[in-house]
């Protein structure tokens, strides 16, 4: 059995790949000012860095403008297939890449939870990140050949922050 985690010195390289809210949502929810369910977002103020962006995968500082909605991150109806509030910039934000192929440093202070699904979008577990090492439980998910994705979510309330899927090898 190959492992997903390879060790090369101190440095623990993962094969997954983290994907942000995706620029088409964010688009649509600025030009017609209206999420998936039809409810206008509503305007706030980041009071504090406990929040992550979702389109560009960064924490908000206190003072910065953000735009709440509901959304919900699966593409069909089901049982665990639960919609929530989450948080973009009001102004346009860019990730420093599109998909990220390593977890964030910034992220590992925050309580995070990691929830791993079916291809048919069942849950097949869940763990809250604790110390911040949040590589062993996705690579430790990954082993499982029934996991096909994992959501990256908020360690209290739940909220969606991102998806996580295996990288192609070779």
């Amino acid at each position: 059995m190959t492992s997903d985690c390879h060790e090369l010195g101190e440095i623990k390289m993962s094969r997954f790949l983290i994907y942000p809210l995706a620029k088409q949502v964010l688009a649509g929810i600025k030009e017609t000012m209206s999420d998936q369910f039809g409810n206008e977002p509503k305007l706030e103020q980041a009071h504090s860095r406990r929040s992550i962006c979702r389109r560009c995968l960064r924490r908000f500082n206190p003072g910065e403008r953000r735009l709440l909605f509901k959304y919900r991150p699966f593409e069909r109806e089901g049982v665990f297939a639960e919609a929530g509030p989450i948080y973009i910039h009001e102004s346009d934000c860019q990730p420093e890449v599109e998909i990220l192929t390593r977890y964030p440093d910034d992220f590992r202070e925050l309580p995070l939870l990691l929830r791993a699904y079916t291809e048919q979008d069942g849950q097949v577990d869940s763990k809250l990140i604790k110390d911040g090492d949040a590589e062993t439980i996705i690579d430790t998910f990954f082993a499982d050949p029934k996991v096909a994705y994992i959501h990256l979510r908020d360690g209290e309330s739940g909220c969606y922050y991102g998806r996580i899927e295996r990288a192609e090898s070779g």
